[in-house]
């Protein structure tokens, strides 16, 4: 919605705002994000926050946690979300998790957070897990943060299915998420793909380029692999 269309709408929302909190709370959003009234979107959202509405937690938790229209406070604001995830919100899941450092409560939320679809929980989730041994599961969340675009998520998944982190060698997804990288402009794997194409045949690297979407690349390495050159290299 444009900045134009929330000053319009702001005027209509203010009379049902005093009885209706869906009201209040988008009322309440407007002024601190786009009115440039944080101070009066805080009042606002509280109101919303007291009577149990997670958006309104979950957005109040945002801005005291960056001291926003109110004073910051970590402690306030790791209680607004936590009410907000506990009312089923994703994103003060997710919010929560991030505030919660490599905790065993970071694990607890950030799952919730990804469970629910929250593409930034992925790769976090997977570094937790991780620190933690729980190799398999980590390595889900990295390919569904390399399924949702991460860089970082490709990388990680090429480099545990290259070693055999959290299941078998796998050299096909290994190549298939270096290269992949290249569609989010990223060439930070092509080093790695260039030492693990002599141990494939090409049948596996053209089927990690068909996966990847990057076929050019693919034939370059098989190429690459019949020439005489290569052989002597």
């Amino acid at each position: 919605m444009a900045k134009r269309e929330l000053i319009l709408l702001a005027p209509k929302l203010r009379m049902p705002a005093s009885v209706d909190r869906r009201a209040r709370t988008m009322l309440g959003v407007i002024r601190a994000f786009h009115l440039g009234d944080p101070a009066g979107g805080v009042k606002l959202l509280a109101v919303s926050a007291d009577d149990g509405d997670p958006i309104a937690q979950r957005t109040l938790g945002y801005l005291v946690q960056h001291g926003i229209g109110t004073t910051k406070d970590d402690l306030r604001a790791t209680a607004l979300y936590r009410a907000a995830a506990e009312a089923g919100d994703a994103l003060a899941a997710f919010n929560l998790g991030v505030l919660a450092g490599g905790s065993d409560e970071a694990v607890h939320w950030l799952r919730q957070a990804a469970e629910a679809g929250v593409t930034e929980a992925y790769p976090r989730l997977g570094d937790r897990l991780s620190e933690r041994d729980v190799d398999e599961e980590a390595l889900r969340w990295y390919v569904h943060g390399a399924e949702a675009g991460d860089k970082g998520s490709m990388f990680a998944a090429a480099c545990w299915y290259r070693d055999g982190f959290g299941g078998p060698v796998d050299l096909v997804q290994a190549l298939r998420w270096y290269l992949a990288m290249l569609n989010v402009g990223s060439g930070d794997g092509i080093h790695e793909a260039h030492a693990i194409v002599p141990r494939m045949t090409a049948d596996e690297i053209y089927e990690a380029g068909t996966l990847s979407g990057r076929l050019l690349e693919a034939d370059l390495f098989v190429q690459r692999q019949a020439s005489p050159s290569a052989a002597s290299d």
